[in-house]
């Protein structure tokens, strides 16, 4: 397989396309009446509105789709989506054996993560 990609059906459209588009910066491919085609990096996202509401959950194995959004200075991003209303699941940035991550909401529910890898990863 070769360039996977990522579906994220989504409460609200409109809603959605400003916060992935505007607030994280990912950039717009295409777009029609009920969906859209963004891309990060060479990473396609697919994104749908979809009708019903996200599963509640706590940061699991049960998550819905999620992005991974590299990042140079996690504190950084952070301050700045805080900023502009991004809300957290974690208090403060974890680590793994790759990097330092945070989790965080979107409009719809969906679970995503910043992830500034170790220099040595």
């Amino acid at each position: 397989m070769e360039n996977p990609s990522t579906l994220l059906v989504v409460h609200n459209l409109i809603v959605s396309r400003y916060f992935y588009v505007d607030i994280l910066g990912l950039n717009i491919v295409e777009e029609h009446e009920d969906s859209l085609k963004l891309k990060s990096g060479s990473h396609n996202v697919f994104m749908f509105q979809g009708t019903m509401e996200a599963t509640n959950y706590e940061h699991g194995y049960n998550s819905n789709s999620s992005l991974v959004l590299t990042v140079s200075n996690l504190d950084e991003k952070i301050n700045e989506l805080k900023s502009k209303g991004v809300v957290f699941v974690h208090k403060s940035p974890n680590e793994n054996r790759w990097g330092r991550y945070a989790a965080f909401k979107d409009p719809s529910g969906i679970v995503n993560e910043l992830m500034e890898f170790s220099p040595n990863k």
